[in-house]
């Protein structure tokens, strides 16, 4: 059995046993009065104040209700007529990928034209050593900006002379500036990964343009080799980042440019306790070998409340995938098979899968294999998952219901409407579509699908599901749009489904664990089109905080 084999057994064989103390006498440890609490509770939905103790809500109401449990050793916040929600859950996202590289990373998230995204370059430099490179990783498009391009070389080259930069918009396109080609390995005549194409100057020399979707492969090879430590450090650091954008739960599903090596990362941070997001993992699969490896060695079960191993996915199979393409792509009836017999092997144990799955020929094709599998033994139990979804039509809904199945949607939409638009014609609008699925009672969670196919930021995304309009403010899905409130749950409470702990998180009621959010603003009544900058004030995991900003 490996290592990596042996740490699964080692997480799967901890438990957590907090000591419960008699809060009659010695109070609560936390209680937060004068807030304006969006509990997510339907049947309390609203209250005032509230008490943490050991990690968990133990009274929510009325300030006179709550102030009668404080004692000389509680910790009392002022929320001063604040608004307070759940800890925001991103049901499926690329953390561990992400924090790899992320002290090197600038986010353009928020950027709104070119002279934001060179000054954002110049402050890195003037703060880094000369050499060090500069990144940004996806996250934005040049459609969110008022000049909609690239920067250029030149514009790299001025603003970080000394240093090697790399800004990748999305997957679709890169620019290295002149230190960053130097420091590369590509030429002119270097082989591409398929569907990658690069630009050269006249003479043939790579000018630092990397076009396509695997033109991250090539670039993160590129990139300094780093120790274990040094990506610790730095997921470590974007888990930092994503508190304060108000993230205290995500679906993490890896990705490109993670191996089975990194998967250390996140179980190191997590044994040296240093973990501030709670995380519900899965693990990637190339075909039915593979997955039987992982299913036998017990991926579902819990570590404890921070680490929690889910089961299978995104991708299970590398001859299933599908994306923003043109035509739509049937699965083969060998893949299908295949893909029967994985889910096969997962009944017994009920473990749980999820399904990148953007066309509407994948899901119906998937939901073959799916329907076969349930014939013989029901996989109504196992939470299967349909991930982005945005073609999906009643017709699937209604077979997806059958199976007990749920639909994680993110907003890769805000950025990436112009290129469905451009393949899929009409189609593209209203997808995909959220108040649909919504209505149809089906588990939904929402996300991002960050930070390189989307902006990991939350109050970006709850803006597109509540408003139908993409970054740039161009109204995309206009009748699928949600309620402030139906946004708010499935970022919050519905995500819980996803991972068996919609009993545990997700909302402020008794006995929860105690995630929660101090925002800047009133989630319910600013305009529309503030709620994308919606900052938090506090952020706090589990009764513990992990953000607090400096802005009173």
């Amino acid at each position: 059995m490996n290592k990596l084999f042996l740490t699964l057994l080692s997480l799967l064989l901890v438990s957590c046993k907090s000591m419960v103390q008699d809060v009659s006498k010695t109070g609560p440890e936390l209680v937060v009065l004068n807030a304006k609490v969006l509990t997510v509770d339907t049947r309390y939905p609203r209250a005032e104040a509230f008490a943490v103790q050991a990690g968990k809500f133990i009274q929510v109401g009325s300030n006179n209700e709550i102030q009668k449990l404080i004692r000389d050793n509680t910790k009392v916040i002022d929320a001063r007529n604040k608004t307070i929600i759940p800890g925001l859950n991103d049901g499926h996202i690329h953390m561990v990928r992400a924090g790899m590289y992320w002290p090197y990373e600038v986010r353009l998230d928020e950027a709104t034209n070119l002279a934001d995204i060179l000054q954002l370059i110049r402050e890195r430099a003037k703060n880094t050593p000369k050499g060090t490179w500069i990144l940004t990783l996806g996250g934005w498009h040049p459609s969110q900006i008022k000049e909609g391009r690239m920067p250029t070389l030149a514009e790299l080259d001025q603003a970080a002379p000394d240093h090697p930069v790399y800004i990748q918009a999305l997957r679709e396109i890169g620019q290295m500036n002149s230190r960053a080609i130097q420091k590369s390995s590509i030429t002119g005549i270097t082989p591409m990964p398929a569907g990658v194409s690069i630009g050269k100057e006249t003479n043939g020399d790579f000018n630092g343009l990397i076009k396509g979707f695997n033109g991250q492969v090539l670039a993160l090879r590129q990139f300094p080799k780093l120790s274990l430590d040094e990506k610790i450090e730095g997921l470590v650091l974007a888990m930092k980042d994503f508190n304060q954008a108000g993230l205290t739960s995500v679906g993490e599903t890896f990705g490109i440019g993670v191996d089975e090596g990194d998967y250390d990362i996140l179980f190191e941070a997590w044994r040296r306790k240093r973990m501030s997001v709670r995380v519900g993992l899965h693990f990637p699969t190339v075909n039915y070998k593979d997955a039987q490896k992982w299913i036998a060695n017990s991926v579902k079960g819990k570590s404890d409340d921070m680490l929690l191993l889910n089961g299978l996915g995104e991708g299970v199979l590398n001859s299933v995938g599908d994306g923003y393409f043109p035509k739509q792509f049937p699965i083969s009836n060998d893949a299908k098979e295949e893909l029967r017999q994985i889910v096969a092997l997962g009944v017994p144990d009920k473990i749980n899968f999820q399904f990148h799955a953007t066309l509407e020929t994948t899901m119906n094709d998937m939901l073959d294999s799916l329907e076969a599998v349930d014939q013989k033994t029901s996989i109504k139990d196992m939470r299967i998952t349909f991930l982005h979804a945005e073609q999906i039509t009643p017709a699937i809904m209604a077979r997806m219901k059958k199976l007990g199945m749920g639909i994680q949607m993110q907003n890769r939409q805000s950025l990436g409407s112009d290129l469905m638009k451009t393949n899929w014609g009409d189609r593209a609008i209203d997808s995909p579509p959220v108040k649909s699925v919504y209505q149809s009672g089906i588990p939904l969670a929402g996300g991002t699908d960050g930070t390189t196919s989307s902006s990991y930021r939350p109050f970006i995304s709850l803006h597109w599901l509540i408003s139908g309009k993409n970054w740039r403010g161009d109204v995309v899905r206009p009748t699928q749009k949600l309620t402030r409130e139906e946004a708010l749950k499935i970022y919050t409470h519905g995500g819980a489904w996803f991972t068996w702990e919609e009993n545990k998180k997700g909302i402020i009621a008794k006995d929860m664990l105690a995630d929660f959010v101090v925002l800047d603003k009133d989630y319910l009544t600013i305009p529309e089109e503030e709620i994308q900058f919606i900052k938090p004030l506090l952020t706090v995991v589990g009764g513990r905080v992990v953000y607090e900003s400096k802005t009173p």
